[in-house]
């Protein structure tokens, strides 16, 4: 799996998951109401299946799942095996 398909896969995600269209990358997602807290949630769980990652408690930051944009870019670093806000 390469990191260049972390977008697709996640735009992908939201239309089958949550059943929402985002309207870019850099939308925030929170301000517009797209995630609410059980959205999120299930976003979460969504991204632990669809990317066969583990997401510990501790690396919970809101900023880094505002966006398509930062969600794509946590979830890279994730693969990569960097630790967040590194």
């Amino acid at each position: 799996m390469t990191n260049g398909n972390v977008p697709d896969r996640l735009h992908r995600l939201f239309l089958e998951r949550l059943n929402v269209e985002v309207a870019s990358a850099d939308t925030d997602l929170f301000e517009t109401g797209v995630l609410d807290s059980l959205g999120f949630v299930d976003l979460l769980a969504g991204v632990e299946r669809e990317f066969q990652i583990r997401i510990a408690v501790a690396e919970i930051d809101l900023d880094h799942f505002r966006s398509l944009a930062k969600i794509a870019a946590f979830i890279g670093g994730q693969l990569m095996g960097i630790p967040p806000g590194a």
